[in-house]
């Protein structure tokens, strides 16, 4: 079977301190963590990884920029690691920062938009100046959206139609599957939302099929196999199980699927909305 992965992480803590949370809140994952590591955690997954989708995890003030000026020097030693690159900005800024940031990070042939880990308000100036400029410059948002804040977000979409949204970690699943799947329905309502099956591990602390199982197939009723598709989200969710255990339920769960519609979950979708090759 063929993978793109859609959402993954690389990072050269031994070089760049660019990520003071992740050492404070993952210290067992504070370690390099490049392109041959990740393949050699995949090897064992009966796979073909084709490349993977890195999105940003910085969390030192502005070393997004860094980060993607180095992922670009990556891109361009060994083009599918990564494929693309989801960067970052400041949630923070003006709009003339906004524009800026996005500006410079363009300059790598590999950036598709930002993913803003913390700090974005959906009812902000901030977040209209920034789905207006993605959408100027054709950029996605990736961006983990929960139940909580689902209207909201929905309320700036429906402002911003030309904007594409990424709804990262499946909208990070919940235990209460009810509220959870209400706060996803009301995105998958809008169609320039699309879903990243990502993040089950670190939202649910399993990798068991049973569990993802009704998580996984409520995204693929709400939005439809073809605005869906699968990422591996590790290492980060290599703290709830293996490579292959995560594999082994990405396949169990869509057995059930015709070989096309299989093809459009784990490569496909994601080639398309990432604009690869």
């Amino acid at each position: 079977m063929e993978f793109l992965d859609a959402h993954a992480h690389l990072w050269q803590v031994s070089e760049h301190n660019w990520y003071p949370a992740l050492r404070t809140t993952r210290p067992e994952l504070y370690r390099d963590h490049l392109p041959a590591d990740y393949r050699a955690g995949a090897a064992g997954a009966g796979v073909r990884v084709a490349g993977l989708v890195h999105v940003s995890a910085t969390s030192a003030p502005g070393a997004f920029i860094d980060e993607t000026r180095w992922l670009d020097r990556l891109h361009a030693e060994s083009p599918a690691w990564p494929s693309a690159i989801i960067g970052s900005v400041d949630p923070q800024a003006g709009p003339d920062v906004l524009d800026e940031q996005l500006r410079v990070q363009e300059t790598s042939p590999a950036f598709r938009g930002v993913r803003v880990f913390s700090g974005l308000d959906p009812r902000s100036e901030t977040t209209a100046t920034l789905l207006r400029l993605l959408a100027e410059r054709n950029l996605l948002l990736d961006q983990i959206i929960r139940s909580a804040e689902a209207d909201a977000y929905a309320a700036a979409l429906t402002g911003s139609p030309g904007t594409t949204v990424v709804l990262e970690h499946a909208g990070w699943p919940e235990r209460d599957l009810r509220q959870w799947r209400e706060g996803v329905a009301r995105l998958a309502a809008l169609p320039q939302v699309v879903c990243k099956l990502s993040g089950f591990g670190v939202a649910l602390g399993t990798l068991d099929v049973t569990t993802l199982r009704p998580y996984v197939e409520t995204c693929l009723e709400l939005f439809g196999v073809e605005r869906c598709f699968f990422g591996s989200n590790f290492p980060v969710d290599g703290t709830a199980g293996t490579y292959t255990q995560l594999m082994d339920a990405y396949q169990a769960v869509t057995a059930g699927l015709g070989p096309a519609e299989r093809r459009a979950l784990f490569i496909d979708n994601a080639v398309r909305c990432y604009k690869i090759g």
